[in-house]
């Protein structure tokens, strides 16, 4: 609301300091344009032309709005959809992992629920003269090394 005042305060102004303006530049003035030609007063010619400028610079800048806010209009969606995917995605992860850790933590119940079953180790054999002697009649003569 504030915005709006100070715009309606600003457009007064304009229009008074116009109004002085044309009042005190009424020298008539002849205008030909191609086959056209009329007279008017130099202060009105400057305002009408003053305000032309303005609606002209006014529908530039429209255009350029609704240029702004189409692209505008165009990212959002764009991120949306994007903000769509990488939703998907995450559900699909998260549910990978949640699978995932419902199948180890049922590996480790399973794991808790059986007996622990003692290591065996391997049967050591005690060297003896008799494995010795075994041992060494399985095994062809080998000649020493010089």
């Amino acid at each position: 609301m504030k915005k709006f005042s100070i715009f309606i305060i600003v457009l007064l102004l304009i229009l008074i300091a116009s109004l002085v303006f044309v009042l005190q530049n009424n020298t008539p003035v002849s205008l030909k344009f191609f086959t056209w030609e009329f007279s008017t007063s130099m202060g009105l010619l400057t305002i009408v032309v003053f305000f032309a400028g303005f609606i002209v610079m006014w529908l530039i800048s429209v255009m350029f709005y609704i240029n702004a806010a189409t692209r505008r209009r165009r990212e959002v969606k764009e991120r949306d959809s994007i903000i769509k995917k990488l939703e998907e995605e995450k559900s699909k992860i998260k549910e990978e992992y949640e699978t995932k850790l419902k199948t180890s933590e049922e590996k480790i119940k399973a794991q808790e629920e059986k007996p622990l079953q003692p290591k065996t180790q391997p049967k050591v054999e005690k060297t003896t003269e008799k494995n010795i002697k075994e041992e060494t009649e399985e095994q062809p003569n080998k000649e020493p090394l010089p």
